[in-house]
C-alpha cells in the first residue's frame, strides 16, 4: 500500500507534545477520503492514536485513547472497542499491538 507522509505541523495541532512512533495511511478510506492512522507516544509513556482525515478541502483529526490492559482477554476486548468504535485498520490494530492482521480478524469478528 502507498505511504504519505502526514501534515506535521497539523499533527503537531491536534497531538500536541506527543512523537509519531509508526502510522498507516489509507488512500480512500471507508468514508471516501485519504486517512492517516497515527501511534502517538506522550513524554508521560501513554500511548494514543491520532487519525487525521482529509476530505479535500480540509483535514480534520480526534485523538483516541487506548486503554491499558493486563490479560489478553482485556487486550481483545480493547481491540474489540477501538475496530468497532472508531472503525481503525485491521492491519493498523495489528501493528499498534504487534500481532497479526489475521489475529485481529478473528478477535473483531468474535471468533
Amino acid at each position: 500500500m502507498e505511504t504519505k507522509p502526514f501534515d506535521k505541523a497539523r499533527f503537531k495541532h491536534i497531538a500536541g507534545d506527543g512523537v509519531a512512533e509508526d502510522f498507516n495511511y489509507m488512500p480512500r478510506s471507508n468514508l471516501g477520503m485519504r486517512k492517516w492512522e497515527i501511534k502517538v507516544r506522550y513524554p508521560d509513556g501513554k500511548c494514543k492514536v491520532v487519525v487525521m482525515r482529509d476530505s479535500g478541502f480540509s483535514i480534520t483529526g480526534e485523538v483516541i485513547d487506548v486503554n491499558e490492559f493486563t490479560s489478553r482477554e482485556q487486550r481483545n476486548a480493547e481491540i474489540y472497542r477501538l475496530y468497532h468504535e472508531y472503525a481503525l485498520s485491521q492491519v493498523f490494530l495489528g501493528k499498534l499491538f504487534s500481532i497479526s492482521q489475521p489475529s485481529v480478524s478473528l478477535i473483531v469478528n468474535g471468533k
